[in-house]
């Protein structure tokens, strides 16, 4: 027999305790467990058509300091100094094994600290289970200083060791790039695309290990909701929030969520297409 499992939105629950406040009210769904929308690899998608739903599993975010302008297609999310976007919950995301998260951003440079373009939580620690981050700069150039980590993995564009091609990213400020993290468990290779192509980096940085071995399939930890544009700090995990933590003041567009690692093709496709 078909399984049929009630999806309430976000702030359903929030809803009935904060009846006088002027929260989104999301609309119920019902999601069969053999819906695409429910098993398929791309878990969520936010197009920010002039609301922050995923598009995926219909939830809605509590959302401060943030608007909506054109974007690379339709419409934006625009980030401030206090824009957060904070969903209760993860999903499957608290349970992939490989990952890709892929995305449409411009944004300013900053100085002063580290902006979160997005973060998955973890309640028990500092740091997220998986996030990016961009470093403040007073450069005259446009390389941007990129930070991403997954499950305690480290991965710093800052240009300090060259032989491994973890560089920053040029000419990055001030316009749209797509850009494309993977983590495939099968092969326990990482890899980041920067407008469809695919970054050359070392064997040390793409051929991730632990205790001599191959990684494998990731393991996320006490993972609780979804931030975009803020720390899991700003919403209330490991608060407070330190004065170096920043919010993204920048743009998004397409970002999606998947719990297999894109082919390069594939990536590819999402920059060509705009999507």
């Amino acid at each position: 027999m078909k399984k049929i499992i009630l999806k309430v939105g976000i702030l359903s629950i929030l809803a009935l305790t904060f009846a006088c406040q002027n929260f989104e009210r999301p609309e119920m769904m019902l999601v069969s467990t053999d819906d695409p929308a429910f098993n398929g690899p791309l878990q969520r998608y936010w197009a920010f058509e002039g609301v922050a739903t995923d598009s995926i599993w219909g939830s809605r975010a509590i959302a401060q300091g943030v608007s909506y302008v054109d974007g690379i297609n339709g419409k934006a999310l625009k980030g401030s100094k206090t824009a957060q976007l904070e969903y209760a919950s993860a999903g499957k995301l608290a349970s992939m094994e490989s990952f890709t998260f892929a995305f449409w951003m411009n944004t300013a440079k900053h100085d002063g600290g580290a902006q979160s373009v997005f973060m998955l939580p973890n309640t028990e620690d500092f740091w997220g289970n998986a996030f990016m981050l961009i470093e403040g700069s007073t450069a005259k150039n446009d390389s941007m200083l990129v930070k991403f980590n997954f499950a305690g993995n480290w991965i710093t564009f800052d240009g300090v060791n060259k032989a491994n091609g973890l560089n920053k990213w040029p000419d990055a400020y001030n316009k749209w790039k797509h850009v494309a993290f993977t983590y495939d468990a099968a092969t326990s290779k990482f890899a980041t695309y920067v407008d469809g192509t695919k970054l050359s980096l070392d064997a040390s940085v793409t051929d991730r290990t632990k205790d001599g071995k191959p990684l494998g399939a990731l393991k996320m930890s006490n993972v609780s909701k979804f931030v975009l544009g803020a720390y899991q700090q700003h919403v209330g995990i490991k608060a407070p929030a330190d004065g170096w933590m920043l919010h993204y003041t920048g743009l998004l567009d397409q970002f999606r969520v998947y719990t297999t690692a894109l082919t390069e093709a594939e990536v590819k496709e999402l920059y060509n297409n705009k999507k």
